[in-house]
């Protein structure tokens, strides 16, 4: 049960992080793992609490695993494209 509340304590700071600090890419595609993290720390507390299977757990570990490496690549793509990282100046006019 504790591990569900610091779970939800990360999905609330995961949050507050996308949404206010915004200046980098790198910074937005970090708050994103960290939610995902946090919402499967709390799948597996909850698989633990109530008997449920953990291979749904396994499943979403491995699409976060997918999701860092897809968003690292971008990020790259991105910094060999334009020379930054920064949100202000992702335009569809300067692309």
């Amino acid at each position: 049960m504790f591990l569900m509340k610091v779970s939800w304590l990360g999905v609330g700071m995961a949050f507050f992080t996308f949404a206010k600090l915004n200046m980098h890419i790198l910074i937005l595609l970090i708050s994103l793992e960290a939610l995902m993290l946090s919402l499967l720390i709390f799948l597996f507390s909850f698989s633990l609490v109530y008997g449920a299977g953990v291979y749904f757990f396994l499943v979403l570990l491995t699409l976060a695993a997918c999701e860092a490496a897809l968003g690292l690549g971008l990020l790259v793509s991105i910094l060999r494209i334009r020379g930054n990282d920064q949100v202000m100046s992702m335009t569809s006019l300067k692309f």
